[in-house]
């Protein structure tokens, strides 16, 4: 997802991890990671003409997909890619996505749009927001995914987060969607109550802290997790336990096309909504040993 953050809050991209510019983390992202380009995608843009050429990429049988290979989400991305484009009975293109930005996303809003106008057809891996103030020339699809944020642990005893005691010390992925949903649960007990939570940017740090025994827990995006201990957590020595009584934190994960092709997006909405309803995103999101669940309906 180009969803390589950890849903930062607000993320651009679907890259939760909410390091990269979502979910350009989420709207990734990012899109996931779920990061801070949302203030700068709300503002729009103001290219020249020149730079924006405006021609439609799609030849007939084909469709060209932007993608962040670098995010926590995008080999689930890739595949999803692939499945609207057979379910529309194209042929699916990839290309790259604007990546390398810093956390404040200069420029990445003008980069992604001279290759939506240019280049490509559809980006993939965005965290949706409802509500968020799109700029003009961009469009949302629905969300083909819901991609939590978990709360991994090393004792057999935990089974929640209400398990783990107050001395402990609690990881967080910084400014996640997860993080913030802990903080504002956190803030409302009375102090002598609180965990103390120490964010972190790094999820691999993140998971050597907790098993060294530095951390209780950790909150960080289900695919950030995965990445960083290279597969299957339970195969790591970790397990992932109820966030409650903090409600669970989903990512939404869509995509994004130009404004100007509202048949476009309508075909992409009919292709999500028929992975959907015949299981395939499901089988997906099982593929890739996400905890996750298929789009809202």
């Amino acid at each position: 997802m180009p969803i390589g953050s950890g849903g930062r809050c607000p993320p651009l991209q679907s890259d939760p991890t909410g390091r990269r510019p979502m979910f350009k983390s989420l709207f990734l992202a990012a899109l996931m990671t779920l990061g801070t380009v949302t203030g700068a995608l709300a503002q729009g843009g103001g290219l020249p003409q020149e730079l924006q050429h405006n021609t439609r990429r799609m030849q007939g049988d084909q469709i060209t997909f932007c993608l962040d290979e670098q995010s926590v989400g995008a080999p689930f991305d890739h595949r999803v890619g692939e499945a609207i484009a057979s379910a529309l009975l194209l042929k699916a293109k990839f290309t790259r996505a604007p990546s390398g930005f810093g956390l404040d996303a200069q420029g990445y809003l003008d980069e992604l749009q001279i290759v939506m106008a240019n280049e490509c057809d559809v980006l993939l891996g965005i965290s949706l927001q409802p509500n968020f103030p799109y700029p003009e020339w961009a469009s949302p699809t629905r969300a083909y995914a819901q991609v939590p944020f978990v709360l991994a642990v090393t004792d057999p005893s935990y089974n929640s987060l209400a398990d783990i005691p107050k001395t402990r010390k609690l990881g967080t992925a910084l400014g996640s969607i997860g993080e913030y949903a802990f903080i504002t649960y956190n803030q409302q007990l009375p102090e002598a109550d609180r965990w103390k939570r120490l964010p972190y940017a790094d999820a691999k740090l993140m998971v050597k802290r907790l098993k060294d025994g530095t951390l209780g827990g950790i909150i960080l995006w289900g695919p950030s997790l995965s990445r960083a201990v290279g597969g299957d957590p339970a195969k790591a020595g970790l397990r992932v336990i109820d966030t409650s009584p903090v409600a669970q934190s989903f990512v939404l994960v869509g995509a994004l096309v130009s404004s100007r092709d509202t048949f476009l997006r309508s075909q992409i909405d009919d292709a999500i909504a028929s992975l959907i309803s015949d299981g395939s995103m499901q089988a997906m999101l099982d593929e890739f040993g996400y905890q996750g669940k298929p789009g809202p309906q």
